[in-house]
């Protein structure tokens, strides 16, 4: 179990509750209606061994988004969630190092690390930011206007439903 649990369901849930409350008050008093974007993981959808704090707290945040969504639609505030898969960040390296066996150089655990994720993903490789970003552009926009309550996969293809 993750060793500092309570610290991720501080940031990872009660975190985006707290922003969700501040501009959920907002765009109502606004009147204007609006989007919120919160940033859930595809172990919110399916949990992870050994991350089991983290993957409770990524399916905490999609069941905010599910209310939020109903609680919101009112005021046409529209509420999704983005699940990314694993993207190529440096939290790759902290994973291998965690995960990989340890008796391997930090660069050649980072490599095999993801190169075993790579070849579990339909597209064949880790997303990147911008396929984040792209996405959250997306539901930001006018064309997500009839969108809410979703919780998008960003990952390739690693996981389809």
């Amino acid at each position: 179990m993750y060793k500092s649990h309570r610290a991720v369901q501080r940031v990872n849930v009660k975190g985006v509750f707290l922003c969700c409350q501040a501009v959920a008050r907002h765009l109502i008093a606004q009147g204007m209606g609006g989007k919120i974007i919160n940033l859930s993981s595809v172990t919110g959808k399916q949990g992870l061994a050994r991350y089991a704090a983290y993957s409770a707290s990524k399916f905490a945040v999609i069941g905010l988004t599910q209310a939020l969504a109903y609680e919101l639609a009112p005021y046409s505030v529209n509420v999704n969630a983005i699940c990314p898969g694993l993207v190529d960040t440096e939290r790759v390296g902290h994973m291998a190092s965690a995960l990989m066996p340890v008796d391997m150089p930090d660069d050649e655990q980072r490599a095999e690390f993801a190169r075993r994720a790579e070849a579990s993903v339909p597209l064949g490789r880790l997303a990147e930011g911008e396929d984040v970003a792209k996405m959250a552009a997306f539901l930001a926009s006018d064309e997500s206007a009839y969108l809410t309550g979703l919780s998008v996969i960003v990952a390739g293809g690693l996981m389809m439903y």
